[in-house]
């Protein structure tokens, strides 16, 4: 007779340092990855040693990149670099917290689509009310509900983005829940908790993985366009998005205030959607082998 523990061996495994070394033998992902670790260092520990990053000084204002300020200083006399760093800490907190609660919640409520009817006739409805309106839209409209501030902008992104993580993990559990091995599991005792959470969530990782990378990213712009329109993280707060917007005025007089903060933008996204793409590969098992 199977074995709930034989039933378990029939899912791929993928050991985690495995999938790592995967990746890192692909040139463009090891390097996308070593520098997304290096901005995320970078972001967490240089506001630790870095200055205020709302002290302004008249008589430097906009001055080019020196010695002294190596990113320049913007039209307050405040350094962009140091303003880079913080906006940094913020705009990567914001990407880690609505991509970890998103996926979470998202994961849970489309597996629960798929393997209960009526919670897949009520949630998905909603699901689908909600991605019927442009994201951005959405957010807009749900940080204006709920005010400004870092916490606002995590809840409204993270409400805003689970109904995408929703629907993929329920297309994919749905192809799951009816495979043989979950009938083998029924027949040996597995409860639905255990097959749900066991099985059929243990199917998931490569999508949930692939949303989770999109989830950031996504959260990370739409923060950025949020402060870039004057409606996300509080003025006194740093965020790239607003040093963008401060730099509108002076797109060729003082360069450097909108350089950095957009470099800063791009190599981010830039790292973190090649460093997935580079995990999707490696996980699934019909794309290319390394």
């Amino acid at each position: 007779m199977t074995t709930s523990s034989e039933v378990g061996r029939l899912l791929p495994a993928q050991r985690p340092a495995g999938v790592l070394r995967r990746v890192l033998r692909r040139r463009g992902a090891a390097v996308a990855a070593g520098l997304f670790v290096v901005i995320v260092l970078v972001a967490a520990i240089g506001p630790l040693v870095a200055g205020d990053p709302n002290a302004f000084d008249a008589l430097a204002r906009l001055q080019p990149p020196s010695p002294g300020h190596p990113f320049g200083t913007d039209n307050l006399g405040r350094d962009v670099a140091v303003r880079v760093l913080y906006g940094g800490q913020a705009s990567l907190l914001v990407g880690a917290s609505v991509s970890a609660s998103s996926v979470a919640i998202g994961a849970l409520i489309g597996v629960a689509a798929a393997l209960f009817h009526p919670v897949d006739l009520v949630v998905m409805r909603i699901v689908d009310g909600i991605m019927s309106f442009p994201v951005i839209v959405l957010a807009l409209s749900m940080v204006a509900i709920l005010g400004a501030g870092l916490g606002t902008v995590i809840t409204a992104l993270t409400i805003v983005l689970v109904p995408s993580v929703a629907r993929i993990v329920r297309g994919r559990a749905l192809v799951v829940s009816r495979l043989p091995m979950i009938d083998a599991a029924r027949m040996v005792g597995a409860g639905r908790w255990r097959i749900m959470t066991r099985y059929v969530l243990a199917h998931c990782v490569t999508p949930v993985l692939v949303q989770a990378a999109v989830v950031f990213t996504t959260a990370v712009l739409i923060e950025s366009a949020l402060s870039f329109i004057g409606a996300g993280l509080p003025p006194d707060v740093p965020s790239w998005g607003a040093s963008l917007a401060e730099s509108r005025n002076y797109l060729q007089s003082a360069w450097w205030m909108w350089l950095f903060p957009g470099l800063a933008l791009l190599a981010t996204v830039l790292c973190a959607n090649v460093v997935i793409d580079a995990v999707r590969d490696v996980l699934d098992p019909h794309g290319e082998r390394s």
